[in-house]
């Protein structure tokens, strides 16, 4: 009895068909207009027109941002040309100069040549002995008319180099000596020296002395040389005895081959080495001081250069 009440409760009257059948007529008319409603929105112009606008704007955009982006990088590479250009530029101008002062040096230090002569030339008038071969440069000292001076080159622009490094103008100079004087006779000086030296001219002159004197009394041309004080042991204590056992006095003392000059011989030499009046008396000898070389004492030897003078007894 209960099972027959339960089908008879769950068999469908007519009002439930009614209402099952009009639920399913809503489903399907609502499944039909959305169906129109998506294929009259496929086809619509308008809609096609949004599409194409939207897409042609997000062209636009994506064009415009490109050329920017393409403006910008070309804008970089521009000023970076322009700015290599300037390095380059800058790079070529001190090139330039940096060639052109080094032209300008070498120039500068190939204007000027010297080549090498050996010869003796004297002071045309008074002249000035420069540090360099031009009147640009500083004046060492001056020259006397008649003047030795021994050259050692001579420059393209006409100047001599001098034996210690100096220089003198070329056309203020000539190769003909000056004419000798006789030299006069020298004064003795009032003191025990000059006594002295007289009686050992007196006492140590010989024949061969005549001799000499006679060959230098024309005046004798002769290799002049410089001496200082003998050092005489290792500790470098200096002697100035001379071979006559005087003391070595610069200005006075000279060495020189005996047998042509012979000890206590007064001698006179021509435009005087050390600026004096010329008058030397042989006081010293040595190994190597033979022939025709006068050997002058002085207290500093490398201030001076060997020369050549022409000298004469007195």
């Amino acid at each position: 009895m209960q099972f027959r009440e339960l089908l008879n409760a769950l068999r469908p009257n007519k009002q439930m068909v009614i209402k099952a059948s009009s639920l399913m007529a809503v489903v399907i008319l609502c499944g039909l207009a959305g169906f129109a409603v998506r294929q009259t929105l496929k086809i619509s112009p308008f809609s096609n027109s949004v599409v194409a606008y939207a897409g042609t704007s997000q062209t636009t955009e994506v064009t415009t941002a490109q050329s920017s982006a393409e403006s910008t990088v070309q804008s970089s590479e521009e000023q970076s040309s322009i700015e290599s250009s300037a390095i380059t530029s800058s790079a070529a101008a001190g090139t330039s100069v940096s060639q052109s002062v080094t032209e300008s040096t070498a120039v500068t230090e190939t204007t000027i040549s010297e080549e090498e002569k050996y010869l003796t030339v004297y002071a045309s008038s008074s002249l000035n002995v420069r540090s360099g071969p031009g009147t640009e440069y500083d004046v060492v000292k001056s020259l006397n008319p008649g003047d030795e001076i021994d050259v050692i080159a001579v420059t393209s622009n006409g100047w001599y180099k001098t034996y210690n490094g100096n220089y003198v103008s070329a056309e203020h100079t000539t190769d003909v000596a000056p004419t000798d004087t006789p030299a006069p006779t020298p004064t003795p000086k009032p003191t025990s020296a000059s006594t002295a030296r007289s009686t050992s001219a007196t006492t140590v002159a010989t024949s061969s002395a005549t001799s000499a004197t006679a060959t230098g009394s024309n005046g004798t041309s002769c290799r002049i040389t410089f001496y200082g004080p003998q050092d005489v042991d290792s500790d470098g204590v200096s002697s100035l005895t001379t071979a006559t056992g005087s003391t070595c006095t610069q200005g006075r003392t000279v060495a020189a081959d005996w047998s042509i000059f012979p000890a206590g011989t007064t001698i006179y030499i021509a435009n005087d080495p050390l600026g004096g009046d010329g008058y030397y008396t042989v006081e010293d000898k040595g190994s190597g001081v033979k022939g025709y070389t006068i050997d002058i004492y002085v207290d500093d030897p490398s201030s001076y250069r060997s020369c050549t003078r022409s000298v004469t007894t007195g």
